[in-house]
């Protein structure tokens, strides 16, 4: 196989195999043409034929033009795993990439919404929330993204078979589709009876999952964004306020509770256990809470 032969092969493999996304597939593909470009443009060199310093010169370049660490890390990640396979498959001896290092970025440090801010928005639900369908299934959203931590693509994918009241364990299709289960908050049950009574006076409905527009059709992403922005700006002063602010405050609110960071990590359907440490970082407020209590000159 040559160029662009082996690229779509490896692309083939990512979806069929690795059971990578669509999204990702074609940024691993834009990933490779770029490198590929770069050979040709720079050394008149066919991808098999790079070396070590072809990768290293390849990330100088990157960075001259402008590009972000975390972009051109993705760059390195797609080169990685195509060469890897490239080798696998016996197309090539030796991997360019090996004993490459990515490029260090500054760690982005997101805060937790407070716990007391989400309890409230809840507790004071009748006010937040009106009556009618769209109420009802905005309030069991946000329960959702904060009660099971969940990512907004599982949230909008969710049916209502994937509940097993019986064991209180809800099934989540993550990430390349890898399937856990996170058991269900005793306060879930309420709210998604109350929003189910309200769905079924639709008018149509068009879609098998649990969370619908009024017109019946499967909740989209940007709706999410929309909805859950506009209910934390009348609730917390965080400075996030979005869907991923939720998920991250569950695990933060896990951990500081003593959850074990093992169990953390499974709950929220992580590969690597560094993913999950992430959301380790407290508040400001929450480490002096810690500080004033386990600190022998704490107040």
């Amino acid at each position: 196989m040559k160029g662009l032969n082996a690229k779509e092969a490896f692309l083939q493999y990512l979806l069929v195999e690795r059971r990578y996304s669509e999204k990702t597939i074609l940024a691993y593909g834009l990933d490779l043409d770029r490198w590929m470009e770069y050979l040709q443009l720079e050394a008149e060199l066919d991808w098999r034929q790079a070396t070590k310093a072809h990768v290293k010169r390849f990330i100088i370049v990157r960075s001259k033009q402008g590009s972000t660490a975390r972009s051109i890390n993705r760059n390195l990640s797609a080169l990685r795993s195509f060469y890897k396979w490239a080798q696998r498959e016996y197309l090539i001896e030796q991997n360019p990439t090996i004993g490459v290092r990515s490029m260090k970025m500054a760690k982005k440090v997101m805060m937790s919404v407070p716990e007391e801010d989400l309890l409230q928005l809840i507790k004071d639900g009748d006010d937040q929330f009106d009556a009618e369908f769209e109420g009802r299934r905005d309030r069991l959203m946000l329960v959702l993204l904060y009660g099971l931590g969940l990512r907004r693509a599982e949230l909008v994918q969710l049916r209502e078979s994937d509940f097993d009241w019986n064991r209180k364990i809800v099934r989540i299709l993550g990430k390349r589709n890898k399937e856990r289960e996170i058991p269900i908050p005793v306060i879930l049950e309420e709210y998604v009876s109350e929003y189910l009574i309200a769905r079924a006076e639709l008018p149509e409905i068009h879609s098998p999952e649990l969370l619908l527009t009024q017109k019946g059709k499967k909740l989209y992403p940007e709706l999410v964004n929309i909805r859950v922005l506009s209910y934390l700006n009348t609730t917390t002063t965080v400075v996030n306020k979005n869907p991923h602010a939720l998920r991250h405050s569950y695990a933060t609110h896990l951990l500081n509770a003593g959850v074990d960071i093992n169990t953390v990590k499974e709950l929220l359907g992580h590969e690597s256990l560094s993913s999950t440490q992430v959301y380790t970082t407290s508040t400001f407020e929450e480490l002096v809470k810690v500080y004033n209590q386990t600190h022998p000159k704490g107040s």
